[in-house]
């Protein structure tokens, strides 16, 4: 399953990593010794790369034709850029087996850059002169295995809350929700005959629902690695409280990444999601954002964070190499983030882009803000896999039979 298909699925790949990692093969480029090259190291003449990535819509990826064909041009490279449909992971993993990877592709940082960097076949950028000054330390850590920079990062994803300002000031809600039992009062109080006061997905199978729950997890101090936190606890009774409210459909178990249609229908005043909505212009109302409120007034809002980057692969002619990381590097100007975050409904990995961002679009704020102390899932290694699932199966077992979330979590923490 492509996760770039549309921009309400882009991030549910992680679902998918158990077939990717079955995939991957023993034979790899990454057995190869670069061959130093006697040509002055700027001098790229010649030399014609490949450059794959797979957001095939638009603005996107006429954009990222567009940045990498100017930077080709400034460099002296020749460069065909592809854009791949179709099941993107298993493309990279036989393209790695085959020792036929493109110079230059772009990979999300919670499977792909790891699996790749893992087998060898991705040039450590560091020692290709490229650096991660103006990210955040969150930012940087996404683009690197074992200590070593294998993606520059050129932007990032993260949630935050959206709302429809013309509900909220029916409802008279004038302080932004900051913690739970505010976001509860808040979805309570848009709640009418005519539309929800909050959409949610609770699906199972699309990565979309421990997508979503997983900033709420964060926000009440839980442990994604422990599955019966306190953390865990609080955030399957903050769902729990809302379908007993009527503030969210006990239909939510139904709706998967398309559940902010129930948002952007009118039939919901408050939702999660992207910062692709950002861009968004078949909205009919009005819309505000914030953080993800925190569990309580002691806890922190928090975000799990998924970056795109740029890697470069493993070459039997160091120039080649040179040249991938100096296109990659130029693909990485603060301009193009800030251009690719305004019209593509991106964050910015670069702070000062991130900063541009915000000034352009003031909403995205609710996104920039929680980065730099972002969770990076990617940390969780291929045990996150099974720790969705069993939140997924936690939080419809305590919403739709009633069970506590204690005894639901523990149920699917054994199971």
């Amino acid at each position: 399953m492509s996760i770039f298909r549309t921009r309400s699925s882009r991030v549910a790949l992680s679902a998918t990593a158990g077939l990717a990692t079955a995939l991957l093969f023993t034979g790899c480029a990454g057995t190869t010794t670069p061959t130093s090259s006697s040509d002055d190291d700027t001098d790229f003449s010649g030399v014609e790369l490949t450059v794959w990535n797979n957001i095939d819509f638009d603005p996107y990826q006429t954009l990222q034709k567009e940045y990498f064909e100017q930077c080709a041009d400034d460099l002296g490279i020749t460069v065909d850029v592809q854009t791949l449909s179709g099941d993107y992971t298993t493309s990279l993993l036989q393209a790695a087996s085959s020792k036929s990877l493109p110079d230059v592709a772009l990979l999300n940082t919670d499977t792909q850059l790891p699996q790749l960097a893992a087998q060898g076949v991705l040039a450590d950028l560091g020692k290709l002169g490229i650096k991660t000054d103006g990210l955040a330390d969150s930012v940087a850590d996404l683009g690197t295995y074992d200590d070593a920079l294998y993606g520059l990062p050129v932007q990032v994803e993260d949630y935050s809350i959206f709302y429809n300002k013309a509900l909220f000031e029916e409802a008279g809600i004038t302080d932004l929700p900051t913690t739970f039992d505010e976001l509860i009062a808040a979805a309570k109080a848009t709640t009418s005959a005519d539309h929800y006061g909050i959409a949610l997905p609770g699906i199972a199978g699309d990565g979309s629902t421990s997508s979503y729950f997983l900033p709420f997890l964060l926000s009440a101090g839980g442990d994604p690695a422990e599955v019966t936190s306190d953390g865990a606890v609080a955030a399957i009774d903050l769902y729990k409280t809302l379908v007993a409210d009527g503030s969210l459909s006990k239909e939510f178990v139904n709706w998967g990444w398309d559940g902010i249609d129930q948002w952007k229908s009118g039939k919901a005043a408050i939702t999660v999601s992207g910062p692709w909505n950002l861009v968004d212009t078949s909205l009919g109302f009005e819309y505000g954002t914030f953080p993800i409120p925190a569990g309580t007034s002691a806890d922190k809002s928090s975000v799990g964070l998924l970056g795109y980057a740029y890697g470069v692969a493993v070459q039997a002619d160091e120039k080649r190499e040179k040249a991938a990381a100096a296109l990659v590097e130029c693909r990485a100007a603060e301009e193009n983030q800030i251009d690719t975050a305004v019209k593509g409904g991106y964050v910015p990995a670069l702070t000062s882009a991130q900063d541009a961002f915000v000034e352009q679009v003031p909403a995205a704020e609710a996104f920039v803000t929680p980065v730099e102390n972002a969770f990076n899932p990617a940390s969780l290694g291929t045990e996150w896999n099974a720790l969705q699932q069993k939140y997924v199966d936690a939080l419809q077992n305590a919403t739709v039979n009633g069970v506590s979330a204690e005894e639901a979590l523990t149920k699917a923490d054994q199971g």
